[in-house]
């Protein structure tokens, strides 16, 4: 007996039936492209004109609205006053709301000129990822400074470093109509925040205690220089002796040369370090940049003469589909 190899009749109305479910739904797809052109096609002078009414619309709303003006300054809280940096601009944020005529008179401005003025304040940079890249060079860094902690000068850099990881910039920023008495109010708002007795007093603190530091780094430093330069002197007169009256003239001065180098430079970083800060830390809260005040570009009414004609012509898809589920209906009935 030969095995057959032809298909069943079972396999043969298998595919038959397949390929004519296949036809059935590509009919099916075509009809719908069809009917959805014809819909639109039908509907195209209405679909037309909606898109014309809903630029319009853009338009004029764009016409009527009014241009916001900003001025944006970036400022760094010092001496740990960033706590008190957010609460003042929200002390002044309420005042602004309740138009404290009273509160304002005394920082000499006038509340009419008020009209849409807001403050906000927000944070420039999070600085995690900078952190985390620059976490490995850091702890190299403090482990060198740990072999120098009996130090009060290098505790005090250890310290600056700190707070230089830890205080971030951050942007104020004022919106307002009037380009002129706006810039002024600013700069009265910026000097009331930095107006606080508290911190005033301790950048005052600061600014003695750091002045007297690199006073007296710098006293050390000139003796350093001078013990170094006898130190050198008297090797100099005892050139022609043996190597060994050398050693001995050093072990009986009881001078490390070396040591003493060393401790020069971490003086000269100390006063460094010391003289940014004093350039840096002026101010409670140091204004690093206050921006000329510019136009706010109006974003969402820009896209008006997109979004717009959009939604009219979502609408008039919706009111379409809700008459079709109405008409079927009454077919039902």
């Amino acid at each position: 007996m030969q095995p057959n190899n032809s298909p069943s009749s079972s396999d043969e109305i298998d595919l038959g039936q397949l390929l004519k479910l296949t036809r059935k739904i590509l009919n099916s797809i075509f009809s719908g492209i069809l009917r959805v052109f014809l819909y639109l096609k039908r509907n195209a002078f209405k679909l037309l004109g909606l898109i014309i009414i809903g630029v319009v619309i853009g338009f004029v709303l764009n016409s009527l609205v009014e241009d916001k003006l900003q001025t944006e300054a970036i400022v760094k809280p010092n001496f740990e006053s960033k706590d008190y940096l957010y609460d003042v601009v929200e002390e002044l944020k309420s005042k602004v709301t309740a138009k404290d005529t009273a509160f304002f008179k005394n920082l000499d401005i006038d509340v009419n000129y008020f009209r849409k003025f807001e403050i906000d304040i927000e944070p420039i940079e999070d600085q995690s990822n900078l952190e985390k890249t620059n976490a490995e060079d850091d702890n190299k860094y403090l482990e060198i400074l740990q072999n120098y902690k009996d130090n009060d000068f290098v505790l005090d850099i250890v310290k600056s470093e700190i707070l230089k990881k830890s205080i971030r910039t951050h942007r104020i920023t004022f919106t307002h109509k009037n380009p002129k008495k706006g810039e002024e109010y600013v700069a009265k708002i910026l000097d009331y925040i930095n107006n606080n007795p508290y911190f005033i007093q301790l950048q005052e603190a600061h600014t003695k205690n750091a002045q007297l530091r690199i006073k007296q780094n710098d006293g050390l430093i000139k003796q350093i220089d001078e013990m170094v330069l006898n130190f050198s002197a008297s090797l100099k007169n005892n050139q022609n002796t043996t190597g060994q009256s050398m050693v001995l003239l050093e072990s009986e001065s009881g001078l490390n040369v070396p040591s003493l180098l060393m401790f020069k430079n971490r003086l000269i970083k100390e006063n460094e370090v010391k003289q940014v800060e004093l350039i840096e830390q002026k101010k409670p809260i140091s204004i690093l940049s206050l921006g000329k005040t510019h136009v706010v570009k109006k974003q969402l009414l820009n896209k008006n003469f997109v979004l717009i004609p959009l939604l009219l012509i979502g609408l008039f898809f919706l009111i379409s589909f809700i008459a079709y589920l109405n008409r079927k209906s009454k077919e039902l009935k």
